[in-house]
Formats: structure tokens, sequence, C-alpha cells
């Protein structure tokens, strides 16, 4: 069983390089490039727009993908080009010419993100399936929150440029383990079995052939989710904006975000073993409580502790995007409908975090506070209580 951690390494390596490094660490470009180029902030940052646009549209055919052409030669081409177009973001000098790169480096990061790393653990975890995605996508936190001040420290110290050129390194580096290492996308591929697979057999042996179709209620209604629990991490890149509209200095606020980050890897590690000991729903609705509860100490809390609490609580928003929803694409749909199901769920998720990107700086403008953003969070997440309602009601069986 050594080798089904051995992957699960790797995964890790993947989800950091994909989601932590390539999405979280973006932020720290924003002001340096786009002062140093004489952009809006907002012109500038549609290149990550851009990205998520093109990562959703491209991971509706990833399943395809990998089936029709070898698993290694296609992870190991999509790692250069990622590298390449990172690197290259170094030389630019235009919007138009990061809005190309934004694209390319969505596509390209599309073919060894949360699609391909959520199969990778489908097919070598049966047991500890819950556990091994959250320490998969705990380390896309890990990789965002380490090398955050790090690449500020290198723009700081030499260039923007030099910090495009170092991202782009370290996402080579966290890729190679998974480009290095042999191994198969299913255990199955190789003659082996999934870890905890004998001990479930009988179980699984029993289990019928779910019928699946993408226009029902159940799909539907969970594709909304998707779109909708997404839309709601976007609002802690801002929370050092909010901390700033209490009157608060925005060294300090700087602490609001850090405390979302911390809480963005806390829930993922936590929320996977929860699944394994409860279940997917509960987990997931646990999750909801926490970030819930959270929002609500962010819109009462005046004093900077209760702040930091509220974020860190709200951080848990994360551990929804990333683990709870191919957790329960997996629960409602089943594994056999996983790999039709799960790309369409990711491709909402990512429109969803696309729009929200905008979104969020928009409803400050015009109403000229932060707190209708966190009510806004609210509905949103009351009305994907509603939808995990019915998809629980209408599933197929």
């Amino acid at each position: 069983m050594k080798k089904h951690w051995l992957v699960l390494v790797c995964c890790c390596g993947l989800a950091a390089a994909s989601i932590g490094i390539s999405i979280n660490s973006s932020g720290v470009f924003y002001t340096p490039v786009s002062k140093n180029l004489h952009m809006l902030r907002g012109t500038f940052s549609m290149h990550m727009t851009l990205f998520s646009l093109a990562t959703a549209m491209m991971s509706l055919f990833v399943p395809k993908i990998y089936e029709k052409f070898a698993f290694k030669e296609v992870l190991t081409i999509s790692v250069i080009v990622a590298v390449a177009s990172t690197a290259a973001m170094a030389l630019g000098k235009n919007a138009l010419t990061f809005y190309i790169l934004g694209a390319v480096r969505g596509m390209s990061t599309s073919l060894f993100s949360i699609v391909p790393i959520t199969i990778i653990i489908n097919g070598w975890f049966e047991k500890k399936h819950g556990l091994a995605t959250s320490i998969s996508f705990g380390f896309s936190g890990l990789g965002g929150t380490i090398c955050s001040p790090i690449l500020s420290s290198i723009i700081s110290s030499f260039n923007w440029q030099m910090g495009y050129l170092l991202k782009a390194i370290i996402i080579l580096l966290l890729c190679l383990p998974a480009c290095i290492y042999p191994f198969k996308m299913t255990a199955f591929d190789e003659g082996l079995v999934p870890y905890g697979y004998q001990e479930r057999k009988e179980t699984i042996q029993k289990q019928t052939t779910s019928s699946f179709h993408f226009i029902s209620v159940s799909f539907i209604a969970f594709f909304i989710f998707g779109m909708l629990i997404s839309c709601i991490t976007s609002v802690t890149q801002h929370l050092p904006g909010y901390g700033e509209s209490l009157g608060y200095p925005l060294t300090t606020c700087a602490m609001l975000l850090s405390a979302g980050m911390m809480g963005n890897i806390v829930s993922k590690l936590i929320i996977g073993s929860l699944s394994d000991y409860f279940g997917e729903m509960k987990a997931t609705l646990m999750m909801i409580g926490v970030n819930i509860l959270g929002i609500i100490l962010l819109m009462m809390g005046k004093s900077m502790v209760l702040l930091i609490i509220g974020a860190f609580m709200f951080g848990s928003c994360y551990s929804l995007g990333a683990v709870a929803v191919p957790l329960l694409t997996k629960y409602f749909f089943k594994t056999e409908n996983y790999a039709k199901a799960f790309p369409t769920i990711s491709f909402a998720s990512n429109v969803g975090a696309a729009i929200s990107l905008s979104m969020i700086g928009y409803i400050y403008d015009f109403f000229g506070s932060y707190l209708y953003a966190f009510i806004i969070a609210l509905v949103m997440i009351m009305i994907s209580l509603a939808l995990l309602f019915i998809v629980t009601k209408t599933k197929e069986n």
C-alpha cells in the first residue's frame, strides 16, 4: 500500500502548484505590475478571470483527453506549457499579453488541477478517500500561504519580473514528482487495487450501477450549488479592505487574510476526516455551519480579535469548494459516473469563482460597504442548503 501514499504525495504537489501557486499567490502581483505598467488594477487582474474561465472550459474535456492520450505525456506537456507561460508573464508589457498568457495558463493548468487530481484519488483510494482528498487540497492552501510572502519579498527586493520567474520555477518543482514518479491514473490500470478496496469489496460488488442524466433536477441543483459555493470564496481576498473600512490600519488588516488562509488549510484537512467518519453530507453541513458563524462574527465583530476569529472560520468556505464538492459529487452520482459528472460541476465552480472575483469589488463600489457582500454570501449559503436538500431528495438511485 506504500505506492498509494506516494501517489497522494504527487497529488499534493499538483494541488499546491495548480491552485496554491497558480491562483492563490496571484494577488501579490496586482499592485506592483499595474503600477509599473500604468494599468488599472481591475484591468490587470482581469487576466485571472480569463484564467478561471479557460480552466472552466477546459475542465469539461479533461477526462476525454486523458482517455484518448497517454496520462504521463499529457501531464508532462501541460506542466511544461504552464511553467513556460508563467515565466513568459515576466515579459508582459500590455494587458493583451497578460490576457493571452492567462488563458494559456488556465487551459494548461486545468490538465493537472482539481479534475484530474480527484480522478486519481478516486482511482487509488477507496478507504480513507475523504482524508486523501483533504490532504491533497490542504496543500493548495499551504502552497499559497507559504509562497505568497516569498514572492512578495522577491518582488520588493528585485522586481515583479523576477517574481514571475520564481513562480514558474516553484510550479515546476512541485509538479516534478508527479511527472517523474511512475504511476497510472488508477490502481486498476497497474494491476493493483485502491487502498482499502479489499475491506469493502463485498459492499462495492453489491452496489447497483446508478443511472445518470445531466438534465435532471438533482444534477441541475448540484450544478448551481457548486457555482454558488465557489462564489463565496472570493470574499476572503477582500478581508483586508473590509478591516480598513472599519478603521483599522492596513498592516493590521493583513492579519485577516492570513487568518482566512489558515482557516482554508485547517478546514480542508478536517473535512475529509469528518467525511470518513460521519459521511459526506454531515461533514459538509458542519463546515457550512462554521462558515455561517464566521460571516456573523465578521459582520458583528468590532474588535480585531473577533474579526480574526471570524476570518479564520470564514476560511472554511475553501473546504466546501475544493473538498466537499468533489466528495459530494461521488456521493450523489456514484464513482462510476464521477468522470462524467465532475468536469461539469468543476466548470460551474470555476465560473462562480471568476464572476465573484470582480463582483465583490463592484458591490463595494456601488454600496460603499463590504457589509452587503457578507449579506449576499449568507443568502447564497442559504440557497445552497436548500439545493443540497433538493439533491438529496431527487438524486438517482
